[in-house]
């Protein structure tokens, strides 16, 4: 099974399913919460290039008028409007440049940029050899699934919030 096989399967039982307990619907990676007044909806985005996800969320208001409802109009369907249909988002901050990488990381320092990472996937990793002045800071084993999905959880505590104050 790939590295990004186990991610989905560990974000389905241990970010999503929570999430469904508490009301969310949808289809991986789109999720939504329906309330009279709002729709509170949640994305797993993958990056393109593998390796790494990050989590959004976003509320839209069905009722309201203009760019108060934080969505536009040309979905005929509400259902479905989706994070990436809205206005206005919010990203959890991750935990290495704003993803959740589930391999191996190097980093290195780049002055005046900050740093560059390299994410080494369980295909490459035999034959990766980094690059002067890379250091390894993450190390992918078998419980690098689940311990990204708490670090998800604790972050959503964020998400909560967010949604909370977006809501009144």
């Amino acid at each position: 099974m790939s590295q990004s096989s186990k991610m989905n399967d560990a974000l389905k039982k241990y970010v999503v399913a929570p999430l469904q307990a508490i009301g969310f619907t949808g289809e991986f990676p789109h999720y939504r919460r329906v309330y009279d007044d709002r729709i509170e909806l949640f994305v797993i985005q993958k990056n393109t290039w593998g390796n790494s996800f990050t989590v959004e969320i976003s509320i839209i208001f069905p009722q309201r008028e203009g760019p108060e409802k934080n969505y536009d109009d040309w979905k005929e369907n509400i259902d479905d409007v989706n994070v990436w249909d809205t206005n206005l988002r919010y990203r959890l901050p991750g935990m290495i440049d704003g993803w959740f990488y589930y391999t191996d990381v190097y980093a290195k320092r780049i002055p005046f940029h900050g740093k560059d990472y390299i994410a080494v996937s369980e295909k490459k990793k035999p034959d990766f050899h980094p690059a002067k002045g890379y250091k390894q800071i993450q190390i992918a084993d078998e419980t690098i699934y689940e311990r990204i999905c708490c670090e998800v959880n604790k972050q959503m505590k964020k998400a909560f919030s967010w949604w909370k104050k977006m809501s009144k």
